[in-house]
């Protein structure tokens, strides 16, 4: 999801998210933290406003970061780079210009390849993103670049109202699929989003987002058939941009995300709604302050 107003995004993750669920019942067993980020902390930004990460720069808080492209525009941090899309819908130039100067050790895989690009994401059925995934990533897997496999949203469906084909895990099942060698896409992580509940509040929604994380972390490890650390590189409670919502929300799921060692980092959806008027909101300073 990016670069949708508010309210047509926010309309969206509701129908996304509008699935009845029972009362969350989380998981108590917290193990150690395992992440090859900067320092061994997780926490990252997904971010469009540069500016906005200097704000959250923190001694102890965020070490990486991203912004669904290649642009160095957070020079305080360790810059994660993405190819956006099959094809001619990433920025390869920019990815190798990361490479050549040692900025980063990974290469985010597409974006929402399961939703339309009019929803945010780059829209490409599980042949199509596999036929392109060899030439798009392996020219950066062969410098030394991890890859992480593409970034599926939480909608879960056979036959998505906004593609027609499929969408969220059962998207990423069938592109796993073909060749019946998930090892050939040289995955070292997968990538994976959430959007919460309209309606409920944000340690209701923290508990359903752990909830999915577990079930996701799973069924990610039999369809790529070993141990696959996770990269949750969106998540957000809704409604989107309500600064208390969210502050309860990371309250509750930092810590967990900190301490589950499969979870290699993590950035919430996104860094511009911690910040207000040029400083730290109640949501931000929760971000930058809670630990695991």
């Amino acid at each position: 999801m990016k670069l949708l107003s508010a309210a047509v995004t926010s309309a969206i993750l509701s129908f996304v998210s509008a699935a009845p669920a029972p009362v969350p019942h989380v998981n108590e067993t917290l193990e150690a933290r395992g992440t090859d980020a900067p320092y061994g902390i997780k926490k990252g930004l997904a971010y469009n406003n540069g500016a906005i990460t200097n704000i959250l720069s923190r001694p102890g808080s965020a070490t990486w970061a991203y912004n669904w492209g290649a642009a160095p525009n957070a020079p305080k941090f360790q810059q994660i780079p993405m190819h956006w899309g099959p094809g001619s819908k990433g920025d390869k130039a920019g990815i190798h210009a990361k490479i050549d100067r040692g900025d980063t050790p990974w290469v985010l895989g597409y974006n929402e390849p399961d939703m339309d690009i009019g929803r945010g994401g780059s829209h490409a059925s599980p042949r199509q993103a596999y036929d392109a995934w060899g030439n798009d990533m392996f020219q950066f897997a062969n410098r030394g670049a991890k890859l992480v496999c593409p970034g599926i949203s939480s909608y879960e469906t056979d036959r998505s109202q906004f593609t027609g084909g499929p969408s969220g895990l059962i998207w990423l099942r069938q592109f796993a699929s073909i060749g019946n060698n998930p090892a050939q896409f040289r995955c070292d992580a997968q990538a994976i989003h959430w959007y919460g509940e309209a309606g409920r509040d944000g340690r209701y929604q923290a508990n359903l987002f752990i909830n999915y994380v577990n079930r996701a972390h799973g069924i990610v490890n039999e369809i790529f058939r070993r141990e696959m650390d996770l990269w949750i590189t969106e998540f957000a409670p809704l409604p989107l941009h309500d600064v208390n919502v969210m502050a309860d929300f990371l309250d509750v799921v930092i810590p967990w995300l900190d301490k589950q060692p499969w979870v290699a980092r993590y950035s919430p959806f996104m860094a511009e709604d911690l910040v207000s008027n040029g400083n730290l909101n109640r949501a931000g300073e929760v971000f930058v302050n809670r630990k695991g």
